[in-house]
């Protein structure tokens, strides 16, 4: 886009010499003069990017002009998850090829095997997920999700200590407190009237990452229109800025979208999230209350009690980051958004999957599996949790049906030749992997629109290749808080199904559609279902 402004520029500096030289009855030749230098710019411009796979010797799918190959993620006619995963059906037999974000290049990864070299063998070459941010504009983006090399490795293994057992379990009790309070909410449901029980499941994820990460009792479950459950809502609102930004499409300059303020998320929402943080971390200092939530084992992390410094990987050089309230603050946003969309979503497709008719059985199954083990222990602890393998297999199957994240995205650090492979991928190049479009492979996973919880029994995990299932990415860049939304979706199942069976209700509409916004596979109907208390 530079060479664009360039362009523009030269070809005004053209016209006002033309204007001078002509005189004023010359205005239609320096706007003839105006409109040809942008036509030819921009002809060349796309016929030196739409040749970028060819240059490079990688197979690609033919892209539309200036569409590229997301034409329908661009007019909202398809989610983000189900458009790459099409891209990636299309690139069949190939174990890679190309695609464009409009006039962006990406390769998309199809080979498990090719896939377990980039994201862990060469991880190194691949550890920037491609985000740029402005931080100075929007410091609650700031984060481990978008942080580069040095400052990402630093920060991660500080984090690592919050996400232990050890700590996961002092936080169980929280949790906990929440699941009782669901229970309660849906006993007040009249038998055979329909709720939304994605908005039901939203208000439980809500006040779970607020008691959490905030320190806060949210009232959510309790109303529906509490202040922190309508700015969580804001967050996955639909913002042509956020696609914008989220696609990283080259049409806004990262100067141009500071000036105009194309931000990922709305500031006035990033400012309420920001403020609560801070204000939190200042009383916690002042009157040093202990809660054992996240806000604490931040307090700790800044004060260095956490872990040691780290050894970078990769470099061998000791690098140290400042942790600042204002850091942390960054944290604890993340934390919220990527912890309360998937949990409550994962949740939601739960209760519509075992809800329906045909998975009566598997309703019936996993209920009594929570029965078993609620009934044979005095109370419910994070160790008893352990035991309940078929629970875990519904939740590891509905991450595979609909993971949260569609997508996975990397940069190349440097130039790296494709092993098996004479093509090179260039410093810079996107890297895509669509989690969907794998979940949905029939080559690993027989029937895949079938919702069997059997495909991850021991023996059946045993069996499958490796990078074929990615809820929660892998390698080095796995999923921080993965263990802490399983153990959030699991004590929602427990209170939600230990009294209650579900059926879909009447009004409940299929098929079912994906949310058009940020990437995820977010509902777009109410999950309408219906209740009855069982005796």
């Amino acid at each position: 886009m530079r060479r664009l402004f360039r362009t523009v520029s030269i070809s005004g500096t053209i016209a006002t010499y033309l204007h001078r030289k002509c005189g004023k009855m010359d205005y239609y030749t320096c706007t003839v003069v105006l409109i040809a230098s942008l036509v030819i710019f921009l002809y060349q411009f796309l016929k030196k990017r739409y040749s970028f796979f060819e240059r490079c010797g990688i197979p690609y799918i033919k892209p539309t002009i200036l569409f590229g190959n997301t034409i329908d993620i661009i007019l909202l006619r398809k989610s983000m998850g189900e458009v790459f995963a099409e891209l990636y059906k299309k690139l069949e037999p190939h174990r890679f090829g190309g695609i464009f974000a409009a006039t962006k290049p990406m390769i998309m990864i199809r080979d498990p095997n090719l896939l377990k070299d980039i994201l862990i063998k060469d991880f190194v070459n691949f550890s920037d997920r491609g985000w740029d941010v402005d931080h100075t504009l929007e410091p609650l983006t700031n984060h481990l999700f978008t942080m580069h090399n040095d400052d990402w490795r630093n920060l991660r293994m500080k984090l690592n200590s919050v996400f232990t057992s050890g700590k996961l379990k002092t936080m169980f009790p929280l949790v906990k407190v929440c699941g009782d309070k669901l229970s309660e909410v849906i006993g007040r449901i009249p038998e055979n009237e329909s709720f939304d029980a994605k908005d039901l499941m939203a208000r439980y994820a809500t006040d779970v990452i607020g008691s959490c990460v905030f320190g806060l009792d949210t009232k959510s479950m309790d109303d529906p229109n509490a202040e922190f459950r309508m700015m969580g809502r804001k967050l996955s609102q639909f913002r042509l800025r956020s696609m914008l930004r989220l696609l990283q499409f080259d049409v806004v300059p990262q100067k141009l979208a500071k000036l105009l303020k194309i931000t990922f998320f709305d500031l006035k929402t990033q400012h309420y999230f920001g403020d609560i943080v801070l204000k939190t971390i200042e009383q916690r200092e002042k009157t040093n209350a202990k809660r054992n939530d996240l806000i604490d084992f931040l307090i700790a992390m800044k004060n260095g009690q956490t872990s040691e410094k780290y050894n970078n990987v990769g470099n061998g050089r000791d690098f140290d980051l400042k942790i600042t309230d204002e850091l942390l603050a960054a944290q604890g946003f993340i934390f919220f958004f990527a912890g309360y969309e998937t949990s409550s979503t994962s949740l939601s497709y739960i209760l519509l999957e075992l809800s329906q008719k045909q998975n009566k059985h598997i309703q019936d199954k996993i209920r009594q599996e929570i029965l078993d083990i609620t009934s044979a222990n005095s109370r419910l602890t994070y160790d008893v949790l352990k035991q309940m393998p078929y629970t875990d297999m519904v939740i590891d199957e509905i991450l595979r049906k609909y993971p949260p994240n569609g997508i996975l995205q990397r940069r190349a650090i440097k130039n790296y030749k494709i092993p098996n492979s004479d093509a090179v991928i260039p410093a810079g190049t996107a890297i895509i992997v669509s989690i969907y479009g794998l979940h949905c492979d029939e080559k690993y996973f027989d029937n895949p629109q079938e919702f069997r919880p059997e495909r991850f029994t021991e023996e059946e995990k045993s069996k499958r290749l490796s990078c074929t299932y990615l809820p929660f990415g892998t390698g080095p860049r796995y999923c921080i808080g993965a263990s802490f939304a399983k153990i959030m979706v699991k004590i929602g199942l427990i209170y939600a199904l230990r009294n209650y069976s579900y059926r879909t209700s009447p009004k409940m509409k299929f098929p079912l559609e994906f949310d058009k916004n940020l990437g995820l596979l977010t509902p777009c109907n109410s999950i309408l279902l219906q209740r009855e208390k069982i005796l």
